[in-house]
């Protein structure tokens, strides 16, 4: 039963899904941040954003399966892993250069998209060496997003919200401890190495 739960945990915050649910969380919670897009138009960016950061993606590594190019979906093999994660990268970057050279949408989207892109590159270079809990350095960047966001605009009901946040993190960290995904200290790290990447770059750049 606790297996069960650990891998809903997984699947639900999978690290793919994270730039949905953060883009989510800002038109609901900030939507101002999202200007000039019109509040009707926001919904159909997010559901672009969730293609191009999740369904391509998870296609990507379907066919990498399929083809027994990866033994698994989980990519519990280090070495399988770099791929995967070198097809991710590069979706990231063409999403990230996509916004960019669109000067009518809102520019916090280019800053998540490329700070995200040298994240999941700085991760694969890790995954080299080490494997590094990219679980956690998801739900790390999203809160060092939306932190640094609470600084730049003041967000309703900010509180409950970041306290739901370290709840999660907390889940996903149990989660993959629990299966025996990750030690503690690969999910600890990338939980710092997101935050830090995630936090300091919206900081610096918004």
């Amino acid at each position: 039963m606790r297996d069960r739960f650990a891998h809903l945990i997984s699947i639900v915050f999978h690290p793919l899904l994270m730039p949905t649910y953060l883009f989510l969380f800002i038109i609901i919670f900030a939507s101002a941040l999202m200007h000039p897009l019109q509040s009707d138009s926001l919904y159909q960016v997010l559901a672009v954003i969730f293609i191009v950061t999740f369904i391509i993606p998870a296609i990507s590594i379907g066919t990498l399966r399929l083809s027994n190019f990866i033994t698994d979906l989980k990519l519990e093999n280090k070495k399988q892993r770099i791929t995967p994660f070198l097809f991710v990268t590069c979706f990231y970057g063409i999403s990230a250069y996509m916004f960019y050279s669109k000067p009518n949408l809102n520019s916090l989207i280019f800053i998540i998209f490329a700070t995200t892109t040298f994240l999941l590159l700085t991760l694969t270079i890790v995954t080299f060496f080490w494997k590094i809990s990219i679980h956690g350095a998801g739900i790390g960047g999203t809160l060092g997003f939306i932190i640094a966001l609470s600084f730049v605009y003041p967000m309703t009901h900010f509180a409950i919200s970041f306290a739901s946040m370290i709840i999660i993190a907390g889940l996903i960290a149990y989660s993959r401890l629990s299966l025996n995904a990750h030690t503690p200290l690969q999910v600890y790290a990338g939980v710092a190495l997101g935050f830090a990447f995630c936090f300091i770059s919206t900081y610096l750049f918004l």
